[in-house]
Protein backbone atom coordinates (compact mmCIF):
# COMPACT_ATOMS: atom_id res chain seq x y z
CA UNK A 1 0.00 0.00 0.00
CA UNK A 2 0.89 3.39 -1.04
CA UNK A 3 1.81 6.10 1.76
CA UNK A 4 0.67 9.36 2.32
CA UNK A 5 3.40 11.08 0.82
CA UNK A 6 3.86 8.65 -2.58
CA UNK A 7 -0.02 9.31 -2.80
CA UNK A 8 0.22 13.04 -2.57
CA UNK A 9 3.08 12.95 -4.90
CA UNK A 10 0.98 11.29 -7.43
CA UNK A 11 -1.89 13.93 -7.16
CA UNK A 12 0.12 16.55 -7.69
CA UNK A 13 1.43 15.34 -10.74
CA UNK A 14 -1.66 14.38 -12.10
CA UNK A 15 -3.04 17.57 -11.02
CA UNK A 16 0.15 19.57 -12.98
CA UNK A 17 -0.55 17.46 -16.07
CA UNK A 18 -4.34 18.47 -16.43
CA UNK A 19 -2.86 22.30 -15.87
CA UNK A 20 -0.55 21.58 -18.48
CA UNK A 21 -2.99 19.82 -20.66
CA UNK A 22 -5.54 22.77 -20.79
CA UNK A 23 -2.58 25.44 -21.08
CA UNK A 24 -1.75 23.77 -24.07
CA UNK A 25 -5.51 24.78 -25.13
CA UNK A 26 -6.85 20.90 -24.63
CA UNK A 27 -10.47 20.17 -22.98
CA UNK A 28 -10.36 17.84 -20.21
CA UNK A 29 -13.37 15.13 -19.96
CA UNK A 30 -12.37 12.56 -17.56
CA UNK A 31 -10.05 12.02 -14.73
CA UNK A 32 -9.52 8.49 -13.26
CA UNK A 33 -12.03 6.76 -15.47
CA UNK A 34 -12.41 3.27 -14.28
CA UNK A 35 -13.77 0.67 -15.51
CA UNK A 36 -13.34 -3.14 -13.96
CA UNK A 37 -9.94 -4.06 -15.37
CA UNK A 38 -8.86 -0.77 -16.08
CA UNK A 39 -8.23 2.84 -15.35
CA UNK A 40 -7.28 6.30 -17.52
CA UNK A 41 -5.58 9.29 -15.46
CA UNK A 42 -7.11 11.82 -18.55
CA UNK A 43 -8.95 11.32 -21.06
CA UNK A 44 -8.54 14.98 -23.30
CA UNK A 45 -9.90 16.46 -26.79
CA UNK A 46 -8.09 19.08 -28.75
CA UNK A 47 -9.75 19.97 -32.01
CA UNK A 48 -10.38 16.92 -33.91
CA UNK A 49 -8.52 14.21 -31.19
CA UNK A 50 -9.35 12.49 -28.97
CA UNK A 51 -6.26 12.04 -26.44
CA UNK A 52 -5.63 8.92 -23.75
CA UNK A 53 -3.22 9.92 -20.98
CA UNK A 54 -1.05 7.92 -18.79
CA UNK A 55 0.52 10.25 -16.35
CA UNK A 56 3.97 8.87 -14.05
CA UNK A 57 4.82 10.98 -11.71
CA UNK A 58 8.32 10.14 -10.28
CA UNK A 59 11.11 11.30 -7.59
CA UNK A 60 14.25 9.45 -9.57
CA UNK A 61 14.55 11.56 -12.27
CA UNK A 62 14.76 8.80 -15.39
CA UNK A 63 12.87 8.93 -18.30
CA UNK A 64 13.91 4.97 -19.26
CA UNK A 65 12.51 4.02 -15.87
CA UNK A 66 9.27 5.92 -15.83
CA UNK A 67 8.55 4.56 -19.23
CA UNK A 68 9.32 0.79 -17.85
CA UNK A 69 6.54 1.38 -15.95
CA UNK A 70 4.35 1.45 -18.98
CA UNK A 71 4.76 -2.00 -19.84
CA UNK A 72 2.92 -3.91 -22.94
CA UNK A 73 0.00 -5.47 -20.23
CA UNK A 74 -0.33 -1.77 -19.31
CA UNK A 75 -0.70 -0.54 -22.70
CA UNK A 76 -3.10 -2.92 -23.13
CA UNK A 77 -5.48 -2.47 -20.15
CA UNK A 78 -5.38 1.50 -21.32
CA UNK A 79 -6.10 0.24 -24.95
CA UNK A 80 -9.38 -1.56 -23.48
CA UNK A 81 -10.58 0.90 -20.91
CA UNK A 82 -10.43 3.26 -24.16
CA UNK A 83 -12.45 1.25 -26.06
CA UNK A 84 -15.34 1.06 -23.46
CA UNK A 85 -14.97 4.94 -22.93
CA UNK A 86 -15.45 5.45 -26.17
CA UNK A 87 -18.60 2.99 -26.48
CA UNK A 88 -19.88 4.26 -23.51
CA UNK A 89 -19.38 7.99 -24.68
CA UNK A 90 -19.80 8.24 -28.50
CA UNK A 91 -20.44 11.87 -28.60
CA UNK A 92 -16.98 12.28 -27.59
CA UNK A 93 -15.23 10.28 -30.29
CA UNK A 94 -13.00 12.68 -33.01
CA UNK A 95 -11.25 11.79 -36.51
CA UNK A 96 -8.06 11.04 -34.58
CA UNK A 97 -7.50 9.27 -31.06
CA UNK A 98 -3.61 8.83 -29.83
CA UNK A 99 -2.52 7.63 -26.55
CA UNK A 100 -0.13 9.94 -24.51
CA UNK A 101 2.39 9.55 -21.68
CA UNK A 102 2.93 12.62 -19.21
CA UNK A 103 5.86 12.03 -17.36
CA UNK A 104 6.13 14.38 -14.18
CA UNK A 105 9.92 15.09 -12.08
CA UNK A 106 9.91 16.31 -8.86
CA UNK A 107 13.15 17.64 -7.82
CA UNK A 108 13.00 17.29 -3.96
CA UNK A 109 16.45 19.70 -3.59
CA UNK A 110 13.96 22.66 -4.51
CA UNK A 111 10.39 21.11 -4.09
CA UNK A 112 9.99 22.02 -8.15
CA UNK A 113 8.01 19.57 -10.99
CA UNK A 114 9.08 19.31 -14.83
CA UNK A 115 6.51 17.41 -17.25
CA UNK A 116 7.68 15.29 -20.20
CA UNK A 117 4.59 15.05 -22.67
CA UNK A 118 4.93 12.45 -25.19
CA UNK A 119 2.48 12.46 -28.08
CA UNK A 120 1.27 9.31 -29.80
CA UNK A 121 3.61 7.54 -27.10
CA UNK A 122 2.12 3.82 -28.06
CA UNK A 123 -0.91 2.59 -30.45
CA UNK A 124 -3.82 0.87 -29.07
CA UNK A 125 -3.33 -3.28 -28.25
CA UNK A 126 -6.69 -4.90 -28.41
Amino acid sequence: MQNTETRNLFHTGEDLAVKYLIHKGFKILERNYRIQGGEIDIIAQNEDTLIFVEVKTRKKHSMKMALMNISYTKQKRISLTAVRYINQHPENVKPKIRFDIIIVFYYYEDNTYSIKHLEDAFMPIV
